[in-house]
C-alpha cells in the first residue's frame, strides 16, 4: 500500500521575501493616487450630488402632497421649496424662511401652553386628526432646503426655454419647477471652478440625471 508523502513547506528565501515586500509596495503606491482621486472628485461633485438629492425630495413631496414644488437658483446657490408665485424669485425664498421661523415660534408657545394645561387630554380622535393635517400642511409650507455654493464655484443653468446658458452667479435668477404628476421641465446644469467640470442633464419625467460629463485635475 502506497501511502502519500507529506510535504513540508518551503520557507521564503530573503530574496524571495524582498521581490514580495517590493510588490506588495508598488500595488499599495499605485493604490494611493487612485483613492487619493476618488476622493478629490466626490468632493468637486458634492454640489451635484446634493441637488440630486434635493431633486428627489421636491419630487417625492410634489408627489405626495399633490401640489408642485421647485428649486430656485440665485447667486448664492439652489433652494428647494414649494411652487407659488410664477413671478417671484429668489426674495420669495427669504419670505418662506421668515413664516418658518414665525410658525415654528407660535408652535412653540401653543405646546408651551399645552404641557402647563395637561397636554391634549381634552382633544377629541377628530380634533386630533385636524390638528395633524394642518400641521402637516404647515410643514409643507414652510419647507425650504438651501445649498450655498462654495465661493470661487461657477453655477450655469440652462432650461428648455433658454437659448444658451445661464449664469446664475451673476444675479439672474431661474427656476426647476416638479409637478404633482412627478414631471419636472427638462434641466441642464454646469457647475465648474479652476480644477473641476460637471455638466449634468436631469430627465423631465423621472428627475434623475441621465447623461453626465466631467472632469477634475
Amino acid at each position: 500500500m502506497n501511502f502519500p508523502i507529506p510535504v513540508r513547506a518551503r520557507a521564503f528565501t530573503l530574496v524571495e521575501m524582498v521581490v514580495v515586500m517590493t510588490i506588495l509596495a508598488v500595488l499599495t503606491a499605485m493604490a494611493v493616487p487612485a483613492l487619493t482621486g476618488l476622493e478629490k472628485e466626490r468632493a468637486a461633485r458634492a454640489p451635484v450630488a446634493e441637488l440630486e438629492r434635493l431633486a428627489r425630495t421636491v419630487r417625492a413631496r410634489a408627489i405626495a402632497e399633490q401640489t408642485p414644488y421647485q428649486i430656485g437658483f440665485d447667486s448664492r446657490g439652489f433652494h428647494a421649496a414649494r411652487y407659488y408665485n410664477p413671478y417671484g424669485e429668489a426674495e420669495e425664498f427669504d419670505r418662506i424662511a421668515d413664516e418658518a421661523a414665525i410658525i415654528q415660534k407660535q408652535q412653540e408657545i401653543v405646546e408651551a401652553s399645552r404641557k402647563r394645561n395637561g397636554d391634549l387630554s381634552g382633544e377629541t380622535p377628530e380634533q386630533a386628526e385636524q390638528r395633524a393635517r394642518i400641521e402637516a400642511l404647515q410643514a409643507g409650507s414652510t419647507y425650504l432646503e438651501t445649498y450655498d455654493l462654495p465661493e470661487g464655484l461657477r453655477c450655469e443653468v440652462r432650461t428648455l426655454s433658454d437659448m444658451d446658458w445661464v449664469d446664475v452667479k451673476s444675479g439672474l435668477f431661474k427656476r426647476w419647477v416638479f409637478q404633482p404628476s412627478g414631471m419636472c421641465s427638462p434641466f441642464k446644469v454646469r457647475i465648474q471652478n479652476d480644477t473641476a467640470f460637471f455638466e449634468v442633464e436631469f430627465h423631465p419625467l423621472t428627475g434623475q440625471i441621465r447623461r453626465e460629463k466631467s472632469w477634475v485635475e
